[in-house]
Parts: structure tokens; C-alpha cells; sequence
């Protein structure tokens, strides 16, 4: 009955994330500001982005929409959020279809020969999530670095590359996380590979998965905000609001509350 209900939940998400692609979800800041500025993001990935029920209406929550409200504030603009896949995202801002992204997204070397990115707002490790009663067989890179073994990431992330890197084991790179989840809850990958604030949520909702007790690559450089290729003045504000957000000690504030709300404490 709990893998039934299991099923059940994470399939629930990941319609509710599928059919809420492309939609645009508004968020009035002030009545006075003029007119919105739009935010890209793929909201599949607790406690950075993800779909919630906030006084009976749905919106998108986490650490990353708390972060562009700070922006549009600065702005004098209200703040539009459209919700589509993550390897979306950085086409339709470089096609001027938003104004900038916010997706836990790491700033690459390739992805800056695309988009300029702001100063990295979140530092995060990366981590190999497994079913709990793995955890004393997956305990170095090496016992998931097999043939037998089926590790999975998200398409166009970080954790994609990092997933490269178990040449012997055979990958699967999906749209979104809550399918990545729900295939490892069901045994259809025994690893995924995801930062640890994402995991910490999934482990506090759902009952059977674990953390193996090894870390994976070099230190990411973190998460960071992308705007059009040479859109120095808005690049300039989000700098700004970053380290007036980092300085006040209003990030940790940030992070800490959207893990919380992720987690249902």
C-alpha cells in the first residue's frame, strides 16, 4: 500500500509540473509598481523552485522566486514567473521570451557562451541519492560505477555531467526530478545524482530514501542568475540585490525558510 501511495504522490507532482509548463503564474509586489518583469524557471526542483497550494491558489514557491521578488522590488516591477523545462530555459531568455532565469542553474563555461550570469547567490555540493536499503552497498563512487548500475540526472544539468563520469554504468537523463524520483523509489535506477538541498527534501517526504555516504565531483561553483547575453543594467541590479541579500544575512534567511516549507515542518 505505501509504494501505491507512493506512486501515486510523486505521478501526482510530476502532472502537476507537466501540465503547469509554460504557464505563467503572476505575483503583485505593489500596486504602484509599473508593469512586470519576467522570470524563467522549471519549477521541479524543491526548495529552489517547485508548485505549491498557497491559500487556494497555486503558485510557484522556493528559494529561487523569493530571490527575483528582491529583484523585481529593486526594479519597481512586479514579477512574472513562467514555468517550463529546465533545458528550455536559457533559449527562450536568450529569445527574449523572459527577462532572466532562476533555476538552481550552475554557470557554466559552455552555458556562459550564451547567456552572462550574476554572482553565485548559493553554494550547494552535490550528492548521490539511493534507496535506503542500499545504503551499505553503495558506499564509494566505484560500487555505483558498474554495469549493472542505472544512475540518473537531470537533462541539461550539472548533475548530467557529473552523471558522465560513471563510464561503466548506464545513465538516464529526464525532464524532470519528481520522475527522476519516482523512478528511483521504484527500482528503475538504483542512483540520482541532485544537490544536497534537494535531496534533504525529497528524504523528509518520502519514506526510503538516503544519502550515500560519499561525495561526487569538485565543488560546482554554485547556483547564479542568467540574463541575455550583454543586458549589463539589469545584470548590475540582480549584483546588487545579491549582496544586499548575502550582506543582511536575508539569503540564509531565505534558504533556511524554504527548506522548512519544502520539508512541512
Amino acid at each position: 500500500m505505501k509504494k501505491i501511495l507512493l506512486s501515486m504522490m510523486m505521478v501526482a507532482v510530476f502532472l502537476l509540473v507537466a501540465c503547469s509548463e509554460s504557464n505563467v503564474y503572476t505575483y503583485i509586489l505593489d500596486e504602484s509598481y509599473d508593469g512586470f518583469i519576467t522570470l524563467g524557471t522549471s519549477a521541479d526542483y524543491p526548495p529552489y523552485e517547485w508548485p505549491m497550494n498557497v491559500d487556494g491558489k497555486q503558485q510557484i514557491v522556493g528559494i529561487d522566486i523569493e530571490i527575483a521578488k528582491h529583484i523585481a522590488t529593486a526594479l519597481n516591477k512586479n514579477l512574472k514567473v513562467v514555468n517550463k523545462g529546465f533545458d528550455f530555459l536559457l533559449e527562450d531568455l536568450d529569445q527574449g521570451k523572459v527577462d532572466f532565469v532562476l533555476a538552481g542553474m550552475t554557470p557554466t563555461e559552455e552555458r556562459m557562451e550564451i547567456v552572462d550570469f550574476s554572482k553565485v547567490y548559493y553554494e550547494a555540493i552535490q550528492v548521490v541519492l539511493i534507496q535506503e536499503v542500499n545504503k551499505d552497498l553503495y558506499t564509494s563512487f566505484d560500487s555505483l560505477n558498474q554495469s549493472t548500475i542505472r544512475i540518473g540526472a537531470q537533462t541539461g544539468s550539472i548533475q548530467k555531467d557529473l552523471a558522465e563520469t560513471f563510464t561503466n554504468a548506464t545513465k538516464q537523463y529526464i525532464q524532470t526530478i519528481p520522475d527522476l524520483v519516482l523512478r528511483l523509489s521504484e527500482g528503475q535506477i538504483e542512483a540520482l545524482i541532485v544537490e544536497k538541498p534537494v535531496a534533504d527534501g525529497y528524504i523528509s517526504n518520502i519514506e526510503g530514501l538516503y544519502i550515500a555516504d560519499f561525495l561526487i565531483g569538485d565543488p560546482d561553483g554554485g547556483s547564479a542568475v542568467a540574463v541575455k547575453k550583454g543586458n549589463s543594467e539589469l545584470l548590475e541590479v540582480i549584483n546588487d540585490v545579491i549582496d544586499e541579500l548575502i550582506t543582511s544575512g536575508e539569503m540564509d534567511r531565505i534558504v533556511e525558510e524554504m527548506i522548512l516549507l519544502n520539508s512541512g515542518s
